[in-house]
């Protein structure tokens, strides 16, 4: 076999990679145009079926004369198509009215802007919707405390005031009495000290001033007749061959001043003696004493006698004060219980009063405290403080616990009262009123 050279093995190895080559490009333009008839063909399918889609009548007249649109060339196709789409739009143009297009747009436009305009109406409507769902809660809310507060209240019973002369200590109630009220009886000092125990038993007031004030009333004297405290000073001391001690100083009672102002009130309750008394002069047996009953609901003796002051204030601006209320369940899984529970003379309705002193509070227990008393009063905060600045710290912890709620708050203060402080709106008690409802 003869050798090849290098040179003739190279010119053969170049001529077959040359063929090589040469066959894939030409199967790649043979597939290429392949390809490309297919999408002339569809292209031109295209242009056949609009133009027939067009032109039905055309259609028909060219397969009758055996001219059928597939054969007509693209450029022709295009064409016919061209003249027929004027055709049209200048057919539209004729049948559309003057002023027509600009009619039916405006009207899209008014269409578009009530639609907009019902939208706002609608989410109004939802969050309105939503206030209301929200005010119809706080109302079962209130609804039920309310409820439960009328269920457990005890209506304090006021006996009309008495005078010694309608119940007197006659011949035939003489055997029933202790053996020194004669002596009493006959004392100077009888008819007031008598008044004082019949108040204090037919009251149940504790605090000496309020005492006082109530003898005032029913002997038709002034209240700075000194003769009525001296009346029941004698009563704190045994008088001999006169009487025993008939009332005594409570225990425990806070020796500094008040941090409403002045010096704190003594607390007095009636003697086993005095009771002894009491009953004699008025055939029954006296009303529990108002700190006693109070100091078992109240966290010290300084927030009992505020609560009692308190309560003395709304009696003489025309609240009608009820009893004790107990413990109110409420919708949020907590629980409420009133210092005071009174009807307003102005509305009629019964509203819960929150009494408070200036002294340091769990900021927590606080913010629940206002929260559980806005869902209790339907949002509508009665508050009774004993000075002006703890009134603005609590306004202050009302705003912080109660953001973003809508709420009415009534603040007052036992020092401003005292000194003669009235609202400046309507000379009520209630010094700074904030309604956010």
């Amino acid at each position: 076999m003869a050798e090849i050279s290098l040179e003739d093995f190279q010119r053969n190895q170049s001529m077959r990679i040359s063929r090589d080559i040469i066959g894939q490009s030409e199967e790649h333009d043979q597939k290429m145009q392949t390809n490309w008839q297919k999408m002339w063909e569809t292209a031109h399918q295209h242009l056949v079926k609009l133009l027939r889609f067009l032109d039905q009548d055309y259609d028909e007249a060219c397969e009758k004369s055996n001219h059928p649109l597939e054969k007509l060339a693209d450029d022709d196709l295009a064409y016919l198509i061209h003249i027929r789409m004027r055709a049209l739009m200048d057919d539209v143009k004729r049948k559309e009215k003057p002023g027509e297009l600009n009619e039916i747009r405006h009207q899209l436009k008014e269409l578009g802007q009530k639609y907009s305009e019902l939208e706002q109406v609608n989410m109004g409507l939802v969050e309105a919707n939503k206030k209301l769902q929200g005010e119809n809660n706080n109302l079962n809310s209130h609804l039920s405390a309310l409820r439960q507060a009328q269920k457990d209240v005890l209506n304090q019973t006021v006996t009309g005031t008495r005078s010694v002369a309608e119940v007197p200590v006659t011949p035939d109630n003489l055997a029933s009495l202790p053996i020194w009220i004669k002596s009493w009886q006959a004392s100077k000092g009888f008819e007031k000290s008598s008044v004082a125990v019949l108040v204090m038993g037919d009251t149940g007031k504790a605090l000496r001033p309020s005492i006082t004030k109530e003898m005032a009333k029913r002997l038709s004297l002034s209240m700075d007749n000194n003769s009525l405290d001296e009346a029941v000073s004698r009563l704190l001391v045994e008088e001999e061959n006169c009487h025993p001690i008939l009332i005594e100083k409570i225990e425990g009672m806070p020796e500094q001043g008040s941090s409403s102002g002045g010096n704190s009130p003594d607390v007095l309750r009636l003697t086993e003696e005095g009771k002894l008394v009491y009953q004699a002069l008025a055939g029954h047996e006296p009303i529990g004493n108002e700190y006693d009953r109070l100091i078992r609901c109240h966290s010290s003796p300084e927030h009992t006698i505020l609560n009692i002051q308190a309560a003395e204030f709304l009696v003489d601006a025309g609240y009608l004060i009820k009893g004790q209320v107990q413990e109110i369940q409420l919708s949020n899984g907590g629980s409420f219980i009133p210092d005071i529970s009174a009807i307003d003379p102005t509305t009629g309705e019964l509203i819960f009063i929150e009494v408070e002193r200036d002294v340091h509070k769990d900021k927590m227990s606080r913010k629940q405290k206002w929260i559980n008393l806005y869902e209790a009063s339907n949002g509508n905060l009665y508050v009774f403080c004993d000075n002006l600045t703890g009134q603005r710290a609590i306004q202050g912890e009302i705003n912080l616990a109660l953001g973003g709620l809508n709420y009415n708050s009534f603040l007052t203060n036992l020092h401003g009262l005292r000194n003669g402080k009235r609202s400046e709106k309507d000379g009520g008690i209630w010094l700074s009123v904030r309604r956010g409802k």
